[in-house]
């Protein structure tokens, strides 16, 4: 769970933003919004997959663009 100690005379907008921080390094968001709707399991390995085909496309551009292909 994501808490922030605020700090003597420190200001609110400050303390906010280090929360905002907390909560994003944690993934609470991403969490919930995952949790919002169930997915089968079988539909969640077809996205996974499709990542995974996604993020690897990705790192092979990216070094076909580095050696100069």
């Amino acid at each position: 769970m994501a808490s922030v100690n605020v700090k003597n005379e420190e200001n609110v907008e400050i303390s906010i933003k280090r929360f905002r921080k907390e909560v994003e390094k944690e993934s609470i968001l991403k969490e919930l919004k995952d949790r919002q709707y169930h997915v089968k399991p079988s539909t969640q390995k077809k996205l996974d997959r499709k990542k995974l085909e996604k993020r690897l496309k990705r790192k092979e551009r990216k070094r076909r663009a580095q050696m100069g292909f």
